[in-house]
């Protein structure tokens, strides 16, 4: 399967992409600006707010699959450059989704739990999605030129943990560091995901690029967790001391923009599709990454 690959120097990205060449399939792996490799493939730097450059790539690398993982990823950094955020995570997608549309291609696109508002638990595809934070909203307003490509699906992620493949060490890499060094650090008793860690979010990708699922569908964990109980069962399944992770309250800080406090994805569609996925729970995820 030829698949072009954006957002290939990420998180999700770069361990998609290790992935992805080992299941044998052939990757153009594009990244906003980054230049070097990952592993035998050479990263190829793509400006998606770039039409013609975009137009150019695709054109020469003729995919079979756009898996479509870019993104300003930051809800700060779309809240302080809500023009830019727009540019690459609502314009670049519907380009993208044009050409797949126009060349009869398969496209799969990353969205995110926090197109929800917060306000309920196991929120289901079905389920009115009202963002509150700026990112959300650019990320559910790409969801329509995806959904309206015959082939296209909309994947909704929930929060991702584990050791990065980028070359950047990855949230759960500094907190776990600093833990490790005895760092004390508070995480929210009172704001719930459904995590899942990133590699077996990105087997689930594959699985869906090589599959022709359709639509909307959430991809999350097993479990309803706050932060705070994420972040004290890594601790306890690394041997960590969990005294050193804090609860704190999101009303002990104060924020530019309201968080939302309850975005657990429902993954019932996703279990049907594939009734002998496994998705591990927090202490089985981690214990492979000791």
């Amino acid at each position: 399967m030829r698949v072009v690959l954006t957002g290939a120097s990420g998180q999700l990205g770069s361990t998609l992409l290790v992935q992805l060449v080992e299941g044998g399939h052939e990757v153009r792996a594009w990244s906003g600006s980054e230049v070097g490799t990952r592993g035998p493939i050479s990263l190829r730097p793509v400006d998606l707010t770039e039409e013609q450059a975009v137009a150019r790539e695709l054109s020469d690398a003729d995919p079979e699959v756009v898996i479509h993982t870019a993104a300003l990823s930051s809800a700060e950094a779309v809240r302080r450059d809500p023009v830019r955020g727009r540019a690459v995570n609502t314009e670049a997608t519907a380009r993208l989704a044009a050409w797949c549309a126009e060349h009869d291609r398969r496209i799969v696109y990353t969205s995110t739990d926090l197109v929800f508002d917060g306000s309920r638990s196991w929120s289901r595809e079905d389920d009115p999605a009202e963002p509150i934070l700026a990112y959300g909203r650019t990320k559910h307003d790409a969801e329509p030129a995806v959904l309206a490509v015959l082939r296209g699906l909309v994947v909704r992620m929930s929060l991702m943990y584990g050791p990065s493949r980028s070359g950047r060490a990855s949230y759960y890499e500094r907190t776990i560091a600093g833990l490790r060094e005895g760092t004390p650090q508070a995480f929210f008793e009172d704001e719930y995901r459904t995590p899942l860690d990133l590699e077996s979010a990105a087997r689930i990708l594959v699985h869906l690029a090589e599959s022709e699922v359709r639509g909307l569908l959430h991809v999350a964990g097993p479990e309803r967790v706050s932060r705070f109980d994420l972040v004290r069962r890594q601790a306890i399944a690394l041997g960590l001391d969990p005294a050193l992770v804090v609860a704190n309250r999101q009303a002990d800080l104060t924020f530019a923009e309201p968080r939302p406090v309850d975005v657990s994805l429902d993954t019932s569609k996703l279990r049907n599709l594939f009734p002998d996925l496994h998705l591990p729970k927090i202490e089985e995820a981690v214990m492979t990454y000791r």
